[in-house]
């Protein structure tokens, strides 16, 4: 059925001035907020599976205004005893064990999506994410960052940030019918300094 389904060929009609589109799916991504606490008996999770719905607003056969959602994302690193270093511009050390997040709220994009024809086409995508996000520590112990001390067992927000940063995006788009596709994506941006990418599949619904 696959098979078939890939080698079937759809016709596929431009979009027009004032079509649009909506897209449901999930993005796999790696976000390096936490990579730099890595260390000695120090565990990283730097990647986390995010959902994402945009809509697209057509001014060209081939130029879409784009605006969307992207779910909330958490990494974090597990800290040793005797820890210590430079996190986010402010020192921090630990007596005990912690573990460190980042976790970022839903984040919003709006930009614009140049996209080729046909059945199997191509496109590119830029604009401005917009994020906020919380840094956590769950602490066995004693974490002091920038001076204060958080001893909680559950888990303290030690650090917050909000901001905008820009994004681009690359992709494949294959269509399963006059009305929906299926597409391959990749997206990168920044969210307080730290790099995130991800790929994804989505499917694709024009309106």
């Amino acid at each position: 059925m696959l098979s078939l389904i890939l080698s079937t060929p759809f016709a596929v009609s431009a979009a027009e001035p004032g079509d649009a589109s909506v897209t449901l799916g999930m993005i796999r991504i790696t976000d390096d907020a936490v990579d730099n606490l890595a260390g000695t008996n120090v565990t990283i999770e730097d990647s986390d599976t995010v959902n994402i719905v945009t809509g697209a607003f057509y001014v060209s056969p081939s130029l879409a205004l784009e605006t969307g959602l992207i779910s909330s994302a958490e990494v974090s690193a597990s800290l040793s005893a005797n820890d210590s270093g430079t996190y986010k511009g402010n020192s921090y050390s630990l007596s005990g064990t912690a573990t460190v997040k980042a976790e970022s709220d839903p984040s919003y994009l709006l930009g614009v999506k140049y996209s080729s024809s046909g059945p199997i086409s191509f496109y590119g995508k830029a604009g401005m994410l917009f994020w906020n996000v919380n840094y956590t520590a769950t602490v066995s112990g004693t974490f002091t960052y920038a001076g204060s001390n958080y001893t909680l067992s559950s888990p303290t927000t030690f650090h917050s940030a909000k901001g905008s940063d820009p994004y681009i995006g690359l992709g494949m788009s294959y269509a399963i019918g006059k009305e929906n596709s299926i597409n391959f994506d990749y997206i990168s941006s920044e969210v307080d300094s730290a790099d995130i990418s991800g790929y994804g599949i989505t499917w694709v619904r024009n309106l």
